[in-house]
């Protein structure tokens, strides 16, 4: 029997192939990072909603939102999606996302 992937574990599945794409425009500028946050929404909602089963990372200390990221990335934290999706991204451009997050 097949099984089914909720709406949920499909957006999720877009969202990391997605992801890398948009981390290879180098070097990281505002509208790349715009772009790249954006797909964050996907899972984390956005400013105007947030999600019931995400942790929200609009708004939030930049500092702990890169840490979090770069531990993802090196799977000091352990993930399902969130270590893939960061492996995609260069310390710079992680930086420059938690940055951008921080103040959206």
């Amino acid at each position: 029997m097949p099984r089914r992937v909720s709406p949920w574990g499909l957006a999720a599945i877009l969202a990391a192939a997605t992801l890398p794409a948009a981390a290879q425009q180098k070097p990281t500028t505002p509208s790349d990072t715009a772009f790249a946050a954006q797909t964050c929404n996907v899972c984390h909602g956005s400013q105007s909603y947030v999600s019931p089963t995400m942790p929200p990372i609009h708004g939030g200390d930049a500092a702990t939102l890169h840490q979090a990221l770069l531990d993802f990335k090196t799977d000091k934290r352990p993930s399902t999606i969130m270590g893939r999706i960061a492996r995609g991204y260069s310390d710079e451009q992680l930086k420059a996302l938690a940055d951008y997050l921080s103040k959206n």
